[in-house]
């Protein structure tokens, strides 16, 4: 393909997940923050926490805040979205966190981006159709862009979940799935080790960033 977006499933922890950038979503009734948010912040000893703390960010809806991998994450850089007041996200709301969260990072001319699956309802149909949103959002964040490049979007899920969302991935069909979105999915989980070494902080000189 000349352009577009090619979808690859990883599974195991945000901050394994090969990318330019990784991407997580926390809540603001997240306190202490959870799930991905809540193991990128702890490999980065509490950057967001700190940020949240000071009343920088808060995660309200809208909310971005980027910073340094500094060596706590595989990816260089971290983008954490805001999602307004905790609860699981509907297909509406997965696909709307799914076209801003890719649209930023496109903007930040990030070829490759890591994104942990927002949290949303129990069962496998809630869980296809919010898969089907965020491959849908995803696309349309790509079209609305209109570069001719391709980019690739790595959807980060749980361990555990791995081997369901694959087979879910694999029977997809999102009402409108656009052409210029390719999933190219393994024939098993890909997993990443649990752990990273640790390394020191410090050695990055980008400054934790609230953006709109």
């Amino acid at each position: 393909m000349s352009a577009g977006l090619v979808i690859e499933l990883e599974t195991g922890p945000i901050d394994r997940a090969r990318a330019d950038l990784a991407i997580v979503c926390f809540a603001s009734t997240d306190r202490p923050l959870r799930g991905a948010a809540g193991r990128a912040d702890w490999r980065l000893c509490g950057r967001l926490s700190k940020l949240i703390a000071a009343g920088r960010v808060a995660g309200h809806a809208g909310e971005a805040v980027l910073l340094p991998g500094g060596g706590g994450l595989r990816a260089p850089l971290l983008l954490a979205l805001g999602l307004g007041p905790g609860a699981p996200l509907g297909p509406a709301a997965a696909a709307a966190f799914a076209r801003d969260a890719v649209g930023r990072g496109l903007a930040l001319r990030a070829a490759a981006l890591a994104l942990a699956l927002p949290p949303g309802e129990l069962g496998d149909l809630a869980l296809r159709l919010r898969l089907e949103a965020v491959v849908t959002g995803a696309g349309e964040a790509l079209a609305a862009r209109r570069e001719g490049r391709v980019a690739t979007l790595v959807l980060v899920a749980a361990r555990e979940d791995g081997s369901r969302v694959l087979e879910l991935l694999r029977g997809a069909r999102p009402s409108g799935f656009p052409a210029s979105v390719a999933l190219r999915l393994p024939a098993a989980p890909v997993r990443r080790a649990a752990a990273l070494p640790a390394s020191p902080r410090g050695n990055s000189g980008i400054r934790p960033t609230p953006f709109k």
